[in-house]
């Protein structure tokens, strides 16, 4: 439906993958992809059904993306950050509509407004959206999406711009970005109210008193599970997240509690050392998230070999294989200060390894799930990611379905591609195909893989692709 290289603006120029150009990626998909939201516009008086996708682009791997494994820096900024796209809905199937109204593409250069708190500090704006990690659809219908670990590209553009190497440059980055994507004029917005630091997951959602909840993943092997609660009630969102209350998740038995981090100015710029500070509890890699009608929070943790340490809710030594939790708040309510957690299922493969553990009759098993979301009957679909690395099972789609949860198998993707999170309409299940052929011994002139038109002047290309069998 979608592939690394084709055209999102109206003026994109065909597709040249061996010749990279910093201008036509800006006005292109980006090399990777993980869905963040799908919103629907209002009705058309054409009466022809059509949604708004926004995909995310957290990375850019040179070795795959550039002929003989050369960066180009200025180029990989453009074929990162995020991309809109108008699709509608002809002959019985969604399409993509080239140069649509609202098709956008924000990359390095993208200006973006500065809101909440630590404004004053940062400035009122920063130029860049850089490695967005999630993102997710919030009530008032607008997209978050969620930056990862934005250091990693500040020594990548200084070699092409010295402004990266100023430590000036850091605090800009790392935030949640917040876009109107029925809007193509608006500017995303940076909250900082939601605290500063590499994140991997992100869903939003209301209390029962109508204040936003944002719930968020520490991109680390042993990293946090927190929490933003807006200070006043939601409304039509335009001052949701200007204020409010952080706060981390402590793990107490097989429960949580939620404690407040508070939201002063060094709380919100050195957010993960304020969790730790405050006892925060460590998770096995914990990545993707997705919160349920009923306030049911689900977390996917893709595994920390590193752990030695066990309690209830990351339950495995040297557990490489990853885990899922469900959270029930008191009440139901997610901005509750409580929560009851549940393991839904241990991955690894049952043949070989005695701690893995599904609900009994599932057809299928997995390895580090990294991608949760929830359609409208209440699935959880569930994108696996093994950095590249499928010793003995490829990575795919997933399903979880109530009431029994038996696991079942959607899709699995090429050799080296992982799953970016999924999405959906009443007849389709859109997905993420990320950097088919990524393996360690795989490049850009040798890949393991041309997926997915096998054409041997073609490099892999991470692909949106539609399942359109009902759910």
């Amino acid at each position: 439906m979608a592939r690394w290289g084709d055209p999102v603006l109206p003026d994109a120029p065909p597709f040249s993958p061996n010749a990279p150009n910093e201008s036509a990626s800006a006005a292109q998909f980006g090399w990777d992809g993980v869905i963040a939201g799908i919103v629907t516009p209002p009705p058309a008086q054409d009466g022809v059904q059509r949604i708004v996708m926004v995909v995310a682009h957290p990375d850019v791997t040179a070795r795959m993306a550039f002929p003989g494994g050369i960066d180009h820096p200025r180029t990989a900024g453009k074929m990162q950050g995020a991309s809109v796209l108008n699709f509608s809905y002809r002959g019985g199937r969604w399409v993509v509509v080239d140069g649509g109204y609202q098709s956008r593409r924000m990359t390095d250069d993208t200006l973006c407004q500065v809101t909440g708190p630590a404004a004053a500090t940062i400035g009122a704006t920063v130029q860049g959206v850089i490695a967005p990690a999630a993102g997710c659809l919030t009530p008032w219908n607008s997209v978050l999406l969620a930056e990862g670990d934005a250091a990693i590209w500040f020594d990548r553009l200084a070699k092409v711009d010295q402004a990266y190497s100023d430590p000036a440059v850091a605090p800009l980055f790392s935030w949640v970005t917040e876009i109107d994507a029925l809007s193509p004029g608006s500017f995303p917005n940076k909250h900082t109210a939601l605290g500063r630091f590499p994140r991997a997951g992100i869903a939003a959602g209301l209390s029962h008193d109508g204040r936003a909840v944002i719930f968020m993943t520490d991109a680390s092997p042993n990293g946090f599970l927190l929490r933003f609660t807006g200070a006043a009630a939601a409304g039509d969102g335009s001052t949701a997240l200007d204020a409010g209350t952080l706060a981390v998740a402590v793990i107490d038995g097989s429960s949580i509690t939620w404690k407040d981090l508070g939201s002063d100015i060094p709380t919100l710029t050195a957010t993960i050392s304020a969790a730790a500070a405050a006892g925060g509890s460590g998770f096995d890699r914990p990545t993707g998230l997705a919160l349920a009608p009923d306030g049911t929070l689900y977390l996917a943790c893709r595994g920390n070999e590193a752990r030695s340490e066990t309690n209830p809710l990351n339950p495995r030594a040297g557990n490489g294989s990853g885990h899922i939790i469900a959270f029930t708040h008191d009440g139901g309510d997610p901005a509750a200060a409580h929560a009851t957690g549940q393991i839904l299922l241990l991955a690894g493969n049952p043949s070989n390894d005695s701690t893995a553990r599904y609900a009994p009759g599932s057809p299928a098993w997995l390895r580090c799930p990294a991608t949760l979301n929830l359609d409208p009957h209440g699935t959880l679909w569930i994108g696996t990611d093994q950095d590249g690395r499928q010793l003995d099972t490829a990575d795919g789609l997933f399903t979880l379905s109530p009431p029994l949860r038996l696991l079942n198998n959607a899709y699995l993707a090429p050799l080296g591609a992982a799953i970016g999170a999924a999405g959906f309409t009443s007849d389709t299940v859109f997905a993420m195909v990320r950097h088919p052929g990524d393996t360690p011994s795989s490049s850009f002139d040798q890949p393991i893989t041309r997926w997915p038109t096998l054409n041997p002047s073609m490099p892999p290309q991470s692909t949106m692709i539609g399942l359109t069998r009902r759910i």
